[in-house]
């Protein structure tokens, strides 16, 4: 029963956040993440590097690499928690406080696994596709994008390089996996895939769909709809 108050929360939450997306007209929209992108370039920058650090570190140094990727999707949660309350993005306040919480809950029980041993092929692959183009997001920044992109994209700022990462390293994880984690992070990045498509004009975001529809064919192939509660009592009851 505790299960599935949880899931009619997520649902709630998830339905208040496609609602509010269409509060502002896309020009507003455009107008708020140029500004946005601009204003913390610096910062952008920061994450930037902080991106590099942990992918190198987590890559060689095997036993502190759960720790550290786990800390750094909780950081660009928690930073596009705090940069949407400053400027007041209602969605991204909804979905980056919504996906903090659920990172927080799958790591504490030990839901979070990048030990990348027996990880699928295809799951590197998608991974290290949007790990890419989250670090290189080919949109909102100045000219040449191609460049730019690479120094000061709004990972950790704004909604979709952020989603993507996440997305990116939620594909590397091994199981035991959180189902109520991926089922969030993929449905709201799917969203925002074809949200910035066919109302921003951000043809990049069609990275966001792949890496999501991914997450959901993956989950969903091992993972039966009814097991999910199943699985969820089940943890409860021990």
């Amino acid at each position: 029963m505790k299960n599935k108050i949880k899931w009619i929360i997520l649902v709630v939450i998830l339905m208040a956040i496609f609602t509010t997306t269409m509060m502002k007209t896309p020009e507003e929209i455009t107008k708020l993440l140029t500004r946005v992108t601009s204003e913390l370039a610096l910062f952008s920058a920061f994450v930037h590097g902080i991106f590099l650090a942990v992918i190198t570190v987590g890559l060689i140094f095997k036993k502190t690499r759960n720790f550290l990727f786990f800390l750094f999707i909780t950081f660009l949660a928690l930073s596009a928690t705090v940069v949407s309350i400053k400027y007041m993005i209602l969605p991204n306040i909804l979905i980056f406080a919504t996906i903090l919480i659920l990172i927080i809950n799958a790591y504490l029980k030990k839901e979070l696994n990048f030990e990348l041993k027996e990880i699928e092929p295809v799951s590197k692959y998608f991974g290290i596709i949007g790990l890419i183009f989250g670090f290189w997001y080919l949109h909102w920044v100045e000219m040449p994008v191609w460049l730019n992109a690479l120094l000061y994209s709004p990972l950790g700022s704004i909604n979709c390089p952020t989603l993507l990462t996440i997305c990116a390293f939620l594909c590397l994880t091994e199981k035991p996996r959180s189902v109520m984690l991926e089922i969030a992070a993929a449905l709201i990045t799917l969203y925002f895939g074809f949200f910035g498509i066919f109302r921003l004009g951000a043809y990049v975001d069609v990275i966001l769909i792949i890496c999501a529809l991914f997450l959901i064919v993956r989950l969903s192939s091992s993972l039966a709809i009814k097991d999910i509660f199943e699985k969820e009592s089940a943890e409860n009851a021990a």
